[in-house]
């Protein structure tokens, strides 16, 4: 007998789960989705259904209110930590107490004329929304977050964007920028 037909007829008891978790630590993480991957994965269902009903333009809409409201609030959120630590909302502070791990990513980091500039290559929310064939509604949290989040943490800082989903390109560029002289170019 199988474990399902075992589970059907008898159900279930103590004795017959007590290898879970030595199995469990056997399969390790190999089928787990990585980082923050489960919410791109219901992000993009998320906006593809609103995408599907309302149609692409108001779908997107819609996507994009909610995604911008969640962004803001996120950098309200990091904001009011630093904050509450008697630190300056700086850039330096951004990325120390951001709310997410850089886990998430695989970034090779550059310092361009005092910008720091970000080439994002492997990125856990865009390769698991993929896995379900929505990397195109998953984009459109690519498209908003980040603007949104910085204006909540601290609009001063400058975000130039260029996103894989634009430019084709197998990376996404994010530029910081914070110095006065280079804000008037961007």
């Amino acid at each position: 007998m199988n474990d399902l037909e075992r589970e059907e007829l008898h159900g279930f008891s103590w004795w017959y789960l007590k290898d879970v978790l030595p199995r469990k630590k056997i399969a390790g993480t190999r089928y787990h989705t990585p980082g923050f991957g489960l919410a791109a994965q219901l992000f993009a269902a998320f906006a593809k259904e609103a995408m599907e009903r309302l149609g692409p333009e108001q779908g997107e809409a819609v996507v994009k209110q909610a995604v911008q409201h969640f962004g803001r609030e996120r950098g309200r959120s990091i904001a009011k930590a630093v904050a509450g630590m008697g630190k300056p909302l700086s850039f330096k502070n951004w990325l120390i107490y951001s709310d997410i791990s850089s886990d998430n990513f695989g970034f090779l980091p550059n310092i361009d004329n005092g910008d720091l500039v970000l080439q994002v290559r492997n990125c856990t929310f865009i390769q698991a929304a993929r896995q379900w064939g929505l990397g195109d509604y998953g984009a459109l949290y690519c498209k908003y977050a980040d603007h949104a989040i910085l204006e909540g943490y601290n609009p001063d800082i400058v975000l130039k964007l260029e996103t894989r989903h634009e430019t084709g390109r197998d990376c996404c560029l994010f530029r910081y920028i914070m110095k006065q002289a280079n804000k008037q170019g961007a």
